[in-house]
């Protein structure tokens, strides 16, 4: 769709050098620069600032790559569209891990029900793979409570989740009518990895509080949502999580959310696409139907 100097420079943003940019397109190193100073003569935009050895791209010249990136994907699925309109329709979205718990599962049936796709494939994993998903073209969407570049993507928010701060429901914390984050140190917290969303909001929280998590009587790191609720149910501490995840055991009694005064806050839960994509209109339904 674009001119080659487009893709020399997409590929010269990814390798930060001409010599592997020339390798991967099979072109002489000079060719690579003087395809790059031809798009700037063109463009009257510095995209490179190069002084030996180091090479820089410059805002300008990573805010073009980007568009271009854009432009290949969304040109690929257009083409496979008219090329193959008779086949099978395919769909592939990532999802965070928490959203893997109750999100994703909604809108799978959500996509079944509709029955416009033979083939679904859910990824799950961090927010940055997600993004990246994205922008690669391997991932059509992505369901992301974490933070993000919203100059960068189109999104849509889904509903705002509450993050609540829950306990089993025999700790005697739970019989009181109140807490404050400092009497909540004196219990083991049940945290998610570094780089998780849920982790980062959890921070959040307890700066706000002037705590820190290092207070905590003891730390647990879990990466995985599931085995954090088994955790809270078997009374190993505290933890805080989106109210969707432990939905179950708080209606059943076995967790109680922690009587905590601004212990906790609403997140905004999206579906994440690349910008201008000519599906968003998919998307934009599949989230108002979630929400």
């Amino acid at each position: 769709m674009l001119d080659n100097r487009y893709q020399t420079l997409l590929v010269l943003v990814q390798t930060k050098s001409y010599t592997q940019t020339a390798r991967q397109l099979f072109i002489t190193q000079p060719a690579v620069s003087q395809q790059i100073k031809s798009l700037e003569t063109e463009l009257n935009v510095e995209l490179v600032h190069y002084e030996r050895p180091h090479l820089t791209i410059t805002p300008a010249g990573q805010e073009l790559a980007a568009f271009v990136q854009r432009v290949q994907v969304q040109a690929g699925k257009v083409v496979a569209s008219l090329q193959h309109p008779q086949a099978q329709r395919q769909l592939t979205f990532s999802t965070t891990l928490s959203l893997s718990e109750f999100l994703a599962p909604q809108l799978i049936r959500l996509l079944q029900e509709q029955a416009d796709y033979r083939q679904v494939t859910c990824q799950v994993t961090n927010t940055q793979a997600a993004l990246t998903a994205i922008d690669e073209g391997t991932s059509d969407f992505a369901l992301i409570e974490g933070n993000f570049d919203k100059t960068r993507y189109d999104y849509q928010i889904v509903r705002e989740e509450p993050f609540v701060g829950v306990i089993a429901a025999d700790q005697p914390v739970t019989q009181q009518s109140a807490v404050s984050w400092h009497d909540l140190t004196a219990y083991p917290l049940l945290v998610r990895e570094e780089g998780s969303g849920s982790r980062e909001i959890l921070i959040s929280l307890a700066q706000a509080a002037n705590v820190t998590l290092a207070e905590f009587s003891q730390l647990i790191t879990v990466n995985n949502p599931a085995a954090i609720r088994q955790l809270l149910l078997r009374g190993a501490g505290i933890s805080f999580v989106y109210r969707s995840v432990v939905a179950d055991e708080l209606t059943s009694g076995q967790l109680k959310v922690l009587p905590l005064p601004a212990g906790h806050l609403l997140h905004d839960l999206d579906v994440v696409y690349a910008r201008d994509s000519v599906f968003a209109a998919n998307y934009q339904r599949w989230a108002k139907a979630l929400g």
